[in-house]
């Protein structure tokens, strides 16, 4: 049939519209105002007011989709994302950030006594429940008491801890055991409100936080309305914070400005004003939230750039280790191509980033001020890259800057500090720790390091810097090898007064090689339990140097029935290459303590072997991370390679801090 000229105009328009359609179809874009509505289009003369109606409108859409968010503040903010949102880009409309905040502005304050208060209802029974708040975008301390430090208690659980490998404890703990607490009745005012009373209970490398049920005043014990990760008393004997405890959120605890407490029994929040705060204005956000964006699962192709995050809150549960069972602000399981960038997390009550998946990358972001940790992962293609991780574990001790696990993951260039537990807990199998500057960690818990992995395979770390300060009086380990990690390579890094620059525990085939460590004091390379360790061209200065572990006839000298993980590693024997290392001891004292599992064998001075030296080295640049010897030859004899650490960190003055701490 022959078409008219007529006709062929008419297709050929259609045809326009149809692609014309499809284009803008696939290129969908929407805008954000908190001077918005809802009732509008999205268009930037005409912007929606939340970021749920944005969604709904690109969820129209299976192609490219954007949404703008303007400058504001965004409350009470809980956005959930699923595969209907595959390919959508949520980020900032101009160069100032919003701000998405998982919790609400309370209103409405009235003075009592010193505080002032605003009513919180549904309280009482926790159906909302919080323990982070912010006040005009400060992070704001609970009600402690003691002011400082921590009460001690009275439970013993003189029980023999195994190993994590082994199964924990030699004998499971009782519930009795697990849910009460004897206390010192000075301590404590025997009308302690139990409804608002919490406890932080502290073990060795965790604590639990539990709220009460009751209260037996005849007896001075506490009872638990959840169960502790450990019994109280546990670790005691070898750690004296294992027998101490802090009570929070009690009136008794508002002790000075700033802090605040939730009287859950007259649904209220309290606040004690700081001088100069103008309560006429005060913006007092309290979390409502746990996540205030969740992907759930089978959610891919996501970026989220250039917003800043603040406010949620947790579950009164056991944190688990690392304080690992809480949510994060931004939180998913089983997604995958999620890019995160340039974004501002803080002021959260648990993690800042919580996500299982595979192809991830979290870039040019800072995470401050968590109640837990700043990310954790579980995934295949995790990067981690130039980000400020700080101020961690302000309400779970546990909790850690990155804990993570999978395969093929890279933690790269990031500063990483202020947490009073573990810098990086864990990244994987295959994986990379590369470049990163981790100071003052460890402040408070105890067995962890400032890099740790537990069972990792063919891990490499390298180029990293640790900080610590002498004075701490706590040993950081600083590149720690726990149980099972196997062909793992720590080389090129730099540690200041970590105290135990290395510590490898129950661990086979690692290589430690042209790494420096540089510690006042005594200096501690510990290896229990290990087996065929490579210690090779590494630089040791300190006052003096101890290797502890065991050797090649250490397998004889074990005593004893063995259980089944221990008699594992029954044949350890420890440093198989001690080739071209440098050992600078300035009291000349460099030592050897044999051990046979975890008994001393014999302690004697240890003997240069294999290209190894004893001599006063002089290192130049210790102050900023380019180091030299003023002797140059012997590096170049022994084949060591010395790095700059100067471009260590994200934006980090690495000189300052070393100034610093060293």
């Amino acid at each position: 049939m022959r078409l008219t000229p007529i006709y062929t105009l008419l297709i050929f328009s259609l045809l326009v519209f149809t692609v014309s359609s499809c284009k803008e179809t696939n290129n969908m874009q929407y805008n954000v105002s908190i001077k918005g509505s809802d009732a509008n289009d999205g268009s930037v003369d005409s912007p929606f007011k939340s970021i749920k109606r944005a969604i709904i409108e690109t969820r129209k859409n299976n192609g490219e989709k954007t949404i703008l968010i303007h400058p504001g503040k965004y409350y009470d903010v809980n956005i959930k994302l699923t595969d209907k949102d595959n390919g959508l880009v949520i980020k900032a409309g101009s160069e100032e950030a919003p701000t998405l905040f998982g919790g609400v502005k309370l209103t409405d304050f009235k003075t009592e006594d010193k505080f002032i208060y605003a009513e919180v209802l549904n309280t009482r029974n926790r159906e909302w429940d919080f323990r982070i708040i912010q006040v005009n975008g400060d992070y704001k301390e609970r009600a402690r008491f003691p002011e400082k430090g921590a009460f001690t208690h009275l439970n013993v659980f003189d029980v023999k801890w195994l190993s994590s490998e082994a199964g924990g404890w030699e004998r499971k703990p009782t519930q009795i055991e697990k849910t009460t607490l004897k206390y010192i009745p000075e301590d404590l005012n025997p009308q302690i409100d139990v409804n608002n009373a919490e406890l932080t209970i502290y073990h060795e490398w965790d604590e639990t936080l539990v709220g009460l049920k009751g209260h037996d005043k005849e007896n001075n014990i506490l009872k638990f309305d959840n169960e502790s990760q450990h019994p109280p008393g546990a670790f005691a004997k070898r750690n004296k914070n294992a027998q101490t405890y802090v009570v929070w959120n009690t009136k008794e605890g508002m002790l000075k400005p700033g802090q605040w407490y939730l009287d859950r029994t007259r649904e209220r929040l309290y606040y004690w004003p700081e001088e100069g705060e103008d309560v006429s204005n005060i913006e007092v956000v309290v979390p409502k939230h746990q996540n205030i964006i969740f992907l759930e699962p089978n959610t891919k192709n996501i970026t989220i750039e250039g917003l800043n995050l603040s406010s949620t809150t947790t579950k009164l549960i056991t944190g688990g280790y690392g304080a690992n069972r809480f949510e994060g602000a931004i939180s998913g399981k089983k997604v995958s191509n999620i890019s995160l960038k340039k974004l501002i997390i803080k002021n959260v009550g648990g993690w800042g980033i919580r996500l299982n998946g595979n192809n991830i990358s979290v870039e040019e972001s800072e995470i401050y001020n968590c109640g837990a940790g700043a990310i954790s992962f579980r995934a295949n293609n995790f990067r981690i890259k130039n980000n400020k991780l700080h101020d961690i574990g302000l309400v779970y001790m546990s909790a850690v800057g990155i804990i993570g696990g999978g395969n093929n993951n890279t933690i790269s260039y990031n500063e990483i500090y202020n947490m009073p537990y573990c810098g990086i807990n864990g990244l994987g199998n295959n994986s990379l720790v590369e470049g990163n500057v981790i100071h003052n960690i460890k402040t408070f818990m105890q067995d962890g390091g400032a890099i740790y992995m537990f069972g990792h395979k063919n891990t490499i770390v390298k180029d990293n810097v640790v900080l610590s300060k002498l004075e701490s009086g706590i040993k950081v380990y600083a590149y720690y090898l726990d149980e099972g990690c196997e062909n793992c390579v720590v080389k090129n890094n730099l540690s200041y007064n970590a105290a135990v620059p290395v510590q490898a525990h129950m661990t086979r085939k690692c290589t430690y090689k042209n790494n420096v460590f540089l510690d006042k004091g005594l200096q501690s390379i510990a290896y229990a339990n290990s087996s065929d360790m490579v210690f090779e061209k590494n630089i040791l200065v300190a006052d003096s140097i101890i290797f502890k572990g065991p050797t090649n006839t250490s397998p004889q000298h074990i005593k004893g029935e063995l259980g089944k993980v221990m008699k594992g590693y029954s044949s350890a024997i420890g440093i198989i290459s001690w080739k071209n290392n440098i050992f600078n001891s300035d009291s000349k004292s460099i030592r050897l303590r044999q051990l046979a599992q975890y008994d001393a064998v014999v302690e004697d001075e240890l003997t240069p072997i294999e290209g190894t030296i004893f001599s006063n080295v002089e290192l130049k640049g210790i102050e900023t991370g380019q180091l030299n010897l003023t002797i140059d030859s012997i590096v170049k004899l022994q084949g060591i390679q010395l790095k700059d650490f100067s471009k260590a960190g994200y934006r980090t003055n690495l000189t300052e801090l070393i100034n610093y701490y060293y």
